[in-house]
Order: structure tokens, then sequence, then C-alpha cells
């Protein structure tokens, strides 16, 4: 198509040389807790370690701690060797083989050996770890992250965020009260190209924004509930944490049971939506401007299976400001994005339309209505986003220097949101309205009961 230019390009993991943008020109939504939230945590109470006394010196390194290395704690471990002001100190796993795995990687990657837990309290103890690297099953990621801001350490969460619209609030609460930098584990906004798309859409070369197509990976079903025994080196119950306690199989301990059982997730509508809906709020605040209206359909391909969560889904979404959203699986998605993307089609990624052209970014490709768009490096206007091309470096340069992170709470509250809502409105077939101000759903005012989940034993949400 001739409006439609493509890249290709790998991810980057802190491959390119460090650039950063600290002037902030995000324009944040007003009201309520969120308001307040917001102030807090961008106000200048936070006092830098290389500013105080004792260990924290500007030679000393930032002491990390991972909690959860399975497959993306693993990649989360590894990126984080890259990174010279900081090192592994500690790794926490209930499955005793991964843990032992990753101290060896960071015995050989780094020449030192870090502590080894199974129970990530006895980690969170340690008055040396400065922060936390959380890379659990989903319904893990709160219950840490407030226990470890708690302990007075700063958390990199993967996403998604909360299992439920409360964890969520009370993870923006926590990190607030207790001055603690938290960055979201949304590795896309290291993105050169993503960044650069995003800045031309706030700085008007699309015109006036008027709606946007955002589309992810489409779940799975199936999955065994047979049951077998606990595997050596399993400490099961605390694997299963605030989830309810059901009998071990085969599928519910691997990576798949932790993506698309809905004890512990919400399927990819969250996790793997949160990536293409972060950039959607990059790009724009319509969501925080009034009430957003949600109506969906979807399907759960195997209810009564093992991987019981939505697995394909469409959700229209309209803003307070008029601005329309659509959030598809990338089956559904597919045929309408095709249609101006063309051969670049990807299965994820976010299109901003507006008054004067499109401009669509995934993680491996990009296209606008005016390819040229894309050579203007900086574009003009005066709206930039904060940057960083190294991630993780970013991540400990916060914590050292107690500035806001480049994937802040407050904006992982808003993207993950959408996925909780979306899925609302496809469960009850109704229309979802929410009133981001009052952090409450406006109508059916039944279903704000759902904004909160059981938890099992003592794991505490708020």
């Amino acid at each position: 198509m001739g409006g439609v230019r493509q890249g290709f390009r790998k991810l980057g993991n802190d491959t390119n040389q460090m650039k950063t943008h600290h002037q902030i020109t995000r324009r944040r939504f007003a009201g309520g807790l969120l308001q307040a939230a917001i102030l807090t945590a961008t106000a200048p109470n936070l006092i830098p370690l290389r500013v105080l006394a004792g260990d924290h010196t500007p030679s000393k390194k930032i002491q990390l701690g991972h909690i959860g290395v399975g497959g993306q704690g693993t990649n989360l471990l590894n990126n984080f060797q890259n990174v010279d002001t900081a090192i592994t100190a500690a790794i926490c796993d209930p499955f005793r083989q991964r843990r032992e795995a990753a101290g060896k990687l960071v015995a050989e990657r780094r020449q030192l050996v870090p502590k080894l837990y199974n129970d990530f309290r006895e980690l969170l103890a340690d008055p040396g770890i400065d922060a936390v690297v959380i890379a659990t099953p989903d319904h893990w990621h709160v219950p840490i992250g407030l226990a470890a801001v708690r302990a007075g350490k700063d958390v990199y969460i993967e996403k998604p965020l909360g299992h439920s619209l409360a964890q969520n609030r009370a993870m923006l609460e926590a990190c607030t009260k207790h001055s603690k930098i938290f960055q979201y584990g949304t590795q896309q906004r290291s993105e050169e190209i993503l960044k650069r798309g995003v800045e031309l859409v706030l700085n008007g070369y699309i015109g006036e924004l008027q709606r946007l197509e955002v589309w992810a990976p489409a779940g799975a079903g199936g999955g065994s509930l047979a049951e077998i025994p606990v595997p050596e080196g399993l400490d099961y119950d605390l694997y299963i944490g605030p989830a309810p306690l059901r009998p071990c199989s085969k599928d519910r301990i691997t990576s798949s049971g932790s993506w698309f059982c809905s004890d512990y997730a919400l399927g990819f509508i969250a996790g793997w939506g949160a990536h293409p809906l972060d950039i959607a709020i990059w790009g724009m605040d319509s969501d925080t401007q009034g009430p957003v209206a949600f109506r969906g359909t979807g399907n759960f391909p195997t209810p009564e299976a093992l991987f019981n969560t939505c697995a394909t889904w469409d959700v229209a979404a309209k803003f307070h400001d008029g601005v329309t959203m659509r959030f598809m699986s990338a089956d559904i998605a597919k045929p309408v994005v095709s249609t101006y993307r063309g051969d670049s089609w990807e299965g994820n990624g976010t299109t901003f339309f507006g008054s004067q052209g499109w401009i669509s970014l995934g993680r491996e490709t990009y296209a606008a209505s005016n390819p040229a768009w894309f050579k203007l490096n900086p574009c003009a206007g005066q709206k930039r986003v904060r940057y960083h091309n190294k991630y993780y470096q970013s991540f400990v340069d916060s914590v050292r220097d107690r500035t806001p992170s480049v994937a802040p709470i407050q904006d992982a509250l808003r993207s993950d949101a959408l996925s909780h809502l979306s899925l609302m409105a496809i469960k009850t077939g109704q229309e979802v309205v929410w009133n981001p101000h009052r952090y409450q759903i406006q109508s059916p005012d039944g279903l704000n009961h759902q904004m909160s989940i059981p938890i099992r034993g003592d794991w505490k949400q708020s």
C-alpha cells in the first residue's frame, strides 16, 4: 500500500547507546485518589542514595533481589547482569531447581554467589536489598509487590499488574505512601521507534486523535486437571499462595498454567494486552478525562478445563472526550488491521487514528499514512515522553537517583484497568461504565464487588 512503510527490528534489550530524555510533558489526569497519588509520587521528597551517608555512596552498587526465576524471570535476571551499577544479591523461587540454576547463572556471569531463598519473605527481611525484580505468576505480582514496598524495597514488577482492580489500587497507594520507585515490565518503552511514534501523535502530526485500534495475541484453551504428585523440590503451597489450593497437575505448574488459568491470571487479554495497551496510554490520556464505557464479546473455549480464561475478544471502549478504542485479539484484528497495514501486519500493535492521518506501532514493525514522519528525529513540537533506551539500567538509575521510572505505577494502573474492565464487559454482556476519578464502576453498580477477589490465607491486598 502506497502510504505504508514498514520497519523490521529486534526488540532492544539494552544494546543501544544510552540516551535519556528527562523532560516530561505527559498530560496528567486529575481528581481524587489518582491525582493525589501522582502529586505525591512526583514531589521532590525522594532523597537520592548518592547523597545519603554510610553505605549509600556514589560507588555503591544497587543490591537486587530476584523473586521468580522461571522463563521470564530468568530473562530478566540475564538482562540485569548487564547493568554494571547493580548486582544480584539474592534469588527466590519456590522451585529449588530454578533458584539453584539462577544462582549458578549469576556466579558464572558476575563471579559472585547470591543468597538463595525459598520464601520471598526471608529475602525481603534482608536490610541489604535495595530493590526487587518480581517475575512470578500473575496472581503473585501485587501481593509480593506490596510486601516489598512495605519492607522498604523499590520494585520492578512484570506485567500484568494485579489480579483485581483492588490490588492495583493498593499497589498505587503503597508506592505513594512509602515513596518507592516502581517500574512496570513494559520494556517496549525502550524501543526508540515506538517513542518516536508516540511523540508524533502527541505533537499533532495525525491531527486531533479520534480513535485507536489495539490488538494482542489470542489465548489458549485446554490444560490437564489430572492430579500428579507434587514434584520434588517444589514448595507447592507457597507457589499457589493467595490463590485457591487445588490438586497439582502437570499443566498447573507451567507457564501456560500461570497465563491461562483464571485462578492465577486474566489470560492474554491482560498478560499480552498489557504491551499494546501501554503504548496506547503512552500516547493519549482519554482514559483519564471522565467515565469510560466498555462493551465486548469474547470466547472461553474450555471453561471446564484448566485453561479457562478468555482466549479471543473484541471490545469497544468509548472515552469521555469522544475518542474510541477497539481492543481485539489478533485473530479478530488481522483482517481489520491488514486493510491499512497490508503486508506489515504483526500479531500485536497499537494504531492511532487522527483527523489528518494515522500511525501504527508494533513490536517488530511500524507504519503510517505518511511514512516520512518516522524520519523526523526529533519531530517538531514540545511534547516529549520520559525515555531511556536501556530499560533495565533505567530502573537501577531510578533506584539510585530517586527519580521517576520510565514506566511508573500510575501508567501501569491505567493500562491494566483497561484489561480488567474489558473482561468485565465480556463476562456480563453489559455495558460497563468506569469512573477513573473515583476509581470505581459507575454502572452496573453491582459490579463493584468484583473489584476484589477472595484471597487464601494471610496475603493481604490492602
